[in-house]
């Protein structure tokens, strides 16, 4: 019997798999372009790199109560790796044996590197924010203002890596202004300040970073006010679908430079597959298999 297109925690239990298999797991799934991505790379590079004969690239379906149980039975089936997507990137740090510093910094996880003992937690999603970023600029967030919308996974990465970066002030907005205090405490940098969504005071050459699930469906607000935008600025909207957020028409609509989320999931993705194979994977097949727009 053929495996489905999406894996869940039932199939899992019941199905061995070859060694050094890969994927990708949260709830919901179904939108993830990561498969299609990471199997092209591994399709354009079998012919010079015989040993990944057999290996894919897996979507798996895994609610929050599963994930615990999902990880134990992937490593017990000999994946090599997994990446982690909502809403599991918190939860992943007690369920790993070490944790890269990155990881520790942000206090989350989207990458899992297998040990001969259980997994090892890294995030790619800072670093990965950062390159697509340099990529569709030409710079990053060095001496720039920020402005990220959300405080989960990703957000706790992409504000860990900007303030490393340089960045000349971060301000974090969350409809729960508890959870961008949170964060602002975990980071304890006096470059930070949190406040809520109707709070936002955007300058008129700031970067401005989406890290809320806004966006994911066509018929979603946007998480920004676009009387704030102007066309000095830079608007990363770290989700991506069929159509363009209404953050990034928005933007479009007031001569606002933006992206979606595409470039950073290639960047993210290629540092997850060189912690999982030594290198990073060939960049051509990986944006066409996500459908990225020219730069």
């Amino acid at each position: 019997m053929s495996a489905p297109d999406t894996l869940t925690l039932a199939w899992l239990r019941t199905t061995d798999f070859a060694p050094g298999q890969l994927g990708v797991l949260g709830d919901p799934i179904a939108h993830s372009l990561s498969p299609a991505m990471h199997n092209a790379a591994l399709a354009t590079l079998l012919p010079t790199h015989p040993r990944l004969a057999g290996v894919r690239y897996h979507r798996l379906h895994v609610t929050a109560g599963e994930l615990p149980e999902a990880l134990t039975l992937l490593h017990a089936k000999g994946f090599a790796g997994v990446n982690l997507t909502v809403p599991h990137k918190i939860q992943a740090l007690t369920l790993v044996e070490t944790l890269s510093p990155e990881a520790r910094r942000a206090e989350s996880v989207n990458t899992l590197v297998r040990t001969p003992t259980g997994w090892a937690g890294h995030t790619t999603d800072g670093q990965g924010f950062l390159e697509a970023l340099r990529e569709r600029t030409g710079g990053t967030t060095k001496g720039r203002s920020v402005i990220l919308l959300g405080s989960g996974g990703a957000a706790r990465a992409v504000a860990a890596a900007c303030l490393d970066d340089g960045c000349a002030s971060l301000c974090l907005h969350n409809r729960d202004v508890a959870k961008a205090t949170d964060l602002a405490a975990t980071l304890a940098d006096p470059r930070v300040r949190a406040a809520g969504l109707a709070e936002i005071k955007a300058s008129p050459d700031a970067v401005i970073v989406n890290c809320t699930t806004l966006g994911l469906k066509p018929t979603d607000a946007s998480p920004f006010p676009a009387e704030q935008l102007a066309a000095g600025q830079f608007v990363f909207d770290t989700t991506y679908g069929a159509e363009p957020s209404r953050l990034l028409r928005d933007a479009r609509e007031r001569g606002v430079a933006g992206c979606d989320g595409r470039s950073m999931l290639r960047w993210q993705g290629a540092l997850a597959f060189r912690l999982w194979n030594g290198m990073l994977p060939p960049e051509a097949p990986m944006r066409a298999a996500l459908g990225e727009s020219a730069l």
